[in-house]
Parts: C-alpha cells; sequence; structure tokens
C-alpha cells in the first residue's frame, strides 16, 4: 500500500513538472504580408510586426493627436488616423525606443540620413503638387567633378515637355536648393518640383524654364563654408549652359531655396545679383549678428534685383531670422515681398511657396 501510494504522489510531480515546462501558445501565424501604410475610406492606417516588443509609437511629425497602437493576437501593432488632409507626410515607428522605418514601405526620404517613410494622401481632384493629365517635363541626372571637394557630385536638371520639340528655343534657368539633411533629389520626391513646374506650364502660368536642383550639403567644418558657391559658380552654371539651350544673361537666372538653401540664396544670390537678379527665400533670414553680405552687395540688390520674394510660416523656427532680414533689406533700401502663412517649417509650405513663386519669374516686366 505504502509502494502504491509512493507511485502516486510521483506520479503527480512529474506531471506537476512537465505541465510548469509546457512552453506558452505561440500567437497565431499571420496569413498574408503586412499592409503598411493603407489609406481607406479617408483613413490611413499603418501596421508594424513586432510580436515580442513591449512598446511600438508611429511618430508622424505633421499630424497631431497621433492615437496609441494597438497590438494584435498575431503580434501586429497597427493605427488609424481618421480625416488626414491631404498631403505627403512622413513617419517612423518607435520600436522599444529605437527609431525605425515602415518595413512593409518602399517609399523613404531620402537624404543624408535616411530616417522617415513616407506616405501620400491624394486630394481629389488632384493637388497643384500631383501628377496631372497634362504633357510632363523630364528629370535628369547630372555628374560633375567638384573643384571645391574633388569627388565626383551630381545635380538635377528638369527639362519643360516641349523642350526637345523647339530645338531653335532658348530658356531661363532657376537654380533651385534643398534644406539641410536631404540632397539634389529633394525637391522632386518630397517637393514636387517638376509636376509643380508641369502644372502651371499645362495652365499658362508660368514660362517655360530650366530647374536646376544642386545637392547643397557639404561638410559643415571649418573651411568647407564655400565649397558650394564655388561648385555653383564654377562648375554647375558653366556645365548646364554648355549642355542646355539657356537664355543668356543674369535676368534669364533665378535662384530660390528652402531653409539652408534660403541661407544659400541670401549668402549667395545677394552676393553675386550681377548673375541672379530674380530671388526666393522660404524659410531662411539672417542671424542675430545682422548682415549676411556687405553693404557694397546690398547696394547692388538694390539696383540689379528685379524679384526678391520672401517666405516664411507664422510657426516656423526660421521666422525670427526671417524678420531679420526683412529689417536689413528694409533698411538698405532693397525691394522685396514678404509672404507669411499658416504653418511651420513643413513641406507642405515650401510647395505653396514654389508654387506661388514660379508665375513671378522671367516675366516681361521683370526682364
Amino acid at each position: 500500500m505504502k509502494r502504491f501510494a509512493a507511485a502516486v504522489l510521483l506520479l503527480i510531480v512529474a506531471g506537476n513538472v512537465s505541465s510548469a515546462q509546457t512552453p506558452a501558445a505561440a500567437p497565431p501565424a499571420r496569413t498574408g504580408p503586412v499592409i503598411s501604410p493603407e489609406m481607406k475610406d479617408g483613413k490611413l492606417t499603418l501596421r508594424f510586426s513586432a510580436p515580442k516588443a513591449q512598446h511600438v509609437t508611429a511618430a508622424i511629425p505633421a499630424l497631431k493627436g497621433v492615437p496609441p497602437m494597438q497590438k494584435d493576437e498575431a503580434g501586429v501593432w497597427s493605427v488609424t488616423v481618421e480625416n488626414v488632409a491631404p498631403e505627403i507626410y512622413e513617419y517612423q515607428f518607435q520600436v522599444d525606443g529605437i527609431s525605425t522605418l515602415d518595413p512593409g514601405n518602399p517609399w523613404v526620404k531620402s537624404g543624408l540620413r535616411p530616417a522617415y517613410s513616407l506616405v501620400e494622401v491624394p486630394m481629389q481632384p488632384p493637388a497643384f503638387w500631383e501628377a496631372h493629365e497634362v504633357p510632363h517635363g523630364a528629370v535628369a541626372i547630372h555628374t560633375f567633378q567638384s573643384k571645391a571637394l574633388g569627388v565626383p557630385r551630381t545635380f538635377r536638371v528638369y527639362t519643360p515637355p516641349d523642350y526637345a520639340k523647339h530645338p531653335e528655343a532658348r530658356y531661363p534657368v532657376l537654380y533651385l536648393l534643398h534644406g539641410a539633411g536631404d540632397m539634389d533629389d529633394g525637391w522632386t520626391v518630397v517637393g514636387r518640383a517638376n509636376l509643380i513646374a508641369d502644372n502651371l506650364l499645362a495652365e499658362q502660368k508660368a514660362r517655360p524654364m530650366l530647374i536646376v536642383m544642386p545637392n547643397g550639403s557639404y561638410p559643415r567644418e571649418a573651411g568647407h563654408q564655400g565649397d558650394f558657391e564655388t561648385d555653383l559658380l564654377q562648375s554647375i552654371v558653366p556645365l548646364v549652359e554648355s549642355t542646355y539651350r539657356v537664355a543668356e544673361g543674369p535676368s534669364n537666372r533665378a535662384m530660390a531655396g528652402l531653409s539652408m538653401g534660403g541661407g544659400q540664396v541670401v549668402r549667395i544670390g545677394l552676393k553675386h545679383t550681377d548673375q541672379f537678379t530674380q530671388l526666393g527665400v522660404f524659410s531662411a533670414g539672417v542671424g542675430p549678428a545682422g548682415r549676411e553680405g556687405g553693404p557694397d552687395d546690398l547696394a547692388a540688390a538694390k539696383r540689379q534685383v528685379s524679384l526678391l520674394w520672401l517666405g516664411c510660416g507664422q510657426d516656423d523656427k526660421a521666422l525670427e531670422g526671417f524678420h531679420r532680414l526683412e529689417a536689413l533689406l528694409t533698411d538698405n533700401g532693397v525691394k522685396f515681398e514678404s509672404h507669411i502663412s499658416p504653418g511651420g517649417h513643413t513641406w507642405s509650405n515650401w510647395r505653396h511657396y514654389l508654387h506661388d513663386f514660379l508665375p513671378r519669374l522671367f516675366q516681361p516686366a521683370q526682364s
């Protein structure tokens, strides 16, 4: 009897040990790919598969009040945002404190440090920055040897839709500069400069022109401050003018830029008004020390600049420097247009600024 009781006790203990060592049930396997991003019925849904993560959030800088992500039984985290306005949005995921791109989305905002995926919420009818059913121009990539750095660099050139059909025609040129962290594809991938120009040309609201988009990002340590100016004036402009059918003279050259690029317009454009007579400064200004360019530069700008278009958002971090630039120009008698818009330091504003700026360029009154 004692042996029987001992055997029963051993069986019970063994059963408990076996039960304690049985692994927890695995989450159900997902039967299809994780779809992210997804737009449906005016709602934007983002998803990220991370079964072992403790906390996943979606960061969309341009949107406020994004709900927390929820985890389903298969370990897929998701969030749905309703009533999202038409726009191109940057977003990323924070997975247990680590930032990451959306692995389900091939559209990534390129640049020096790619950190954001992109999603476009389309407008009906299409917005001015979207592709319409109109003739489209071409964007070519050019490589040149940088005199400043001694390495190959690139720039992009937009040619209008009828460029090849009119071999006798010559075109004015806009040199369009990007912001810090971006490269020469910023104005086409996110800024949509080529599509904005296509649509304006189809509506006969702008003159046909070339748009040259250089890579303005250079090393920032001492000794490299003038590199972009050197390459722009000594390599890029001559290469453009020897390769394309370009209208001659400073009245057929313009320069515009956003943020860092706007600062480059202030430093280079106002310094070389004998070469660029129409300037656009988006979300940029001057520092608290005051002048960007000496009195001779501003005196020349007063005489030679036919268009100086300034734009900044009322919530933009550059607004204070923007107002300093306005004061500097006013004190030196340089005429300019100033446009304060809603919003901050965003591509949404910069696309609008370009859309407003292009029709002003190379018009008879400013030639």
